[in-house]
């Protein structure tokens, strides 16, 4: 059976005081750089963005057609790539593709 192997710092011979300096400076360095990795992870808030859009104008939205087949609220929906079909799925538990142009749908779940 083998020894477990001795970290070098254990073999050194260092007083308390400055092992525990050691580590609450490294400590100290390793927070300040999760803090700096973290504030640039951070969105910026919608009003910030929407200060720097400009107005539409006069925008008019017009129904084309209303796709009907989910039994509950809709959670999310996306286009496809190929922007014929739309993906959606609801509270219900279903997952539906949809033809855009056909209003045909693929219903996936329960």
């Amino acid at each position: 059976m083998r020894s477990p192997r001795v970290p070098e710092m254990a073999t050194q011979e260092v007083q308390p005081n400055e092992t525990l300096t050691h580590l609450k400076t490294e400590s100290d360095t390793l927070k300040t750089k999760l803090e700096e990795e973290r504030a640039k992870l951070h969105d910026v808030e919608l009003h910030q963005v929407a200060e720097k859009v400009d107005g539409l104008g006069q925008f008019i939205m017009k129904t084309r057609r209303t796709l009907k087949g989910h039994g509950n609220k809709v959670l999310c929906m996306d286009w496809c790539k190929d922007k014929r079909r739309i993906v959606s799925s609801s509270q219900d538990g279903k997952v539906i593709v949809w033809d855009a142009f056909t209003t045909n749908k693929n219903l996936f779940g329960v």
